[in-house]
């Protein structure tokens, strides 16, 4: 069998450089996760909240929080200098920053780090940034996330998490960036919150609980509907229920009859509502049926 090399291309053909007006984009203020497979099928659904927020929920989309201090850490190229110059390292695009972030924010930024994902950013001139290889679809830049140790509050500083976005191809975005300004701000793309549901009281015919925001920032939640909540058995198996909703304390009530200990009071996966989206730690078991 004869040899055979693919070598890669040293450079591109020269463009016309010819352009009345420069489009420059704004200041990346935050930025979102994206699974390696996630994609928006066209620009218009790039630009669509619906769309994103969907994704999210289907935990393809995971946004992240405003950040302070971007910074470049570019690496250069290397060579190796002789008779001819050769490319023994091709240097790296490298975006560090940091986020003021609370414990809880913290440690759910924490669970990301040393990963490989895609980056969607969001700029203060309220665009966002993706790139399409085809012309069609858009996804994020692939890049590595390195989280660093949660620095402590200083007198002149408040506590944060250093963070670092290694991109796994500059020309990734330089070649097939795209940028858009949809006509919704990203504040209005929270990432999923945790709850944590907490039993009240229970007896045979009625089962009280709270569903506490806790992180979320919310004492109770208190809009959950019917199809939110999930009443079932240690084997998984749906318990008959009635529902009735929060009330003034934030307790909801499930009525019926046969109620026992050990059942299992959860919510039904990820709840979207209007202005956010909830999952729950957990469920809780029902206890104290005598």
């Amino acid at each position: 069998m004869g040899i055979l090399v693919e070598c890669a291309k040293d450079g591109v053909s020269n463009k016309n450089t010819g352009a009345k007006e420069q489009c420059l984009e704004g200041v990346t203020i935050r930025h979102a996760l994206a699974t390696d497979e996630q994609e928006f099928a066209t620009v218009a659904s790039f630009k669509t909240l619906a769309d994103w927020k969907t994704d999210r929920d289907l935990k393809k989309i995971i946004p992240l929080y405003a950040i302070e201090e971007l910074a470049t850490a570019d690496t250069e190229d290397t060579y190796f200098e002789g008779n001819s110059r050769y490319l023994t390292k091709t240097g790296k695009k490298i975006r560090t920053f940091n986020c003021m972030l609370g414990l809880c924010s913290h440690n759910a930024l924490k669970s990301y780090n040393g990963k490989k994902m895609r980056v969607y950013e969001f700029t203060d001139a309220q665009e966002i940034k993706g790139v399409s290889v085809d012309d069609v679809k858009v996804r994020g830049q692939l890049v590595t996330i390195t989280v660093g140790k949660r620095i402590d509050a200083l007198a002149d500083k408040p506590a944060y998490t250093p963070v670092t976005l290694q991109y796994e191809d500059y020309n990734e975005f330089e070649d097939n960036g795209v940028i858009v300004k949809p006509t919704w701000s990203n504040i209005e793309l929270d990432g999923i919150f945790d709850v944590s549901i907490e039993l009240v009281s229970a007896t045979s015919t009625q089962i009280k609980f709270t569903v506490n925001g806790g992180c979320a920032g919310d004492d109770f939640i208190t809009s959950l509907e019917e199809g939110d909540v999930t009443l079932k058995d240690a084997g998984g198996s749906a318990v008959t229920h009635s529902f009735v909703a929060a009330d003034a304390n934030g307790v909801y009530t499930l009525t019926g009859t046969g109620f026992a200990n050990g059942l299992l009071i959860d919510l039904d996966g990820v709840v979207s509502q209007t202005e956010a989206s909830y999952e729950s730690t957990g469920p809780a078991t029902v206890t104290g049926i005598s």
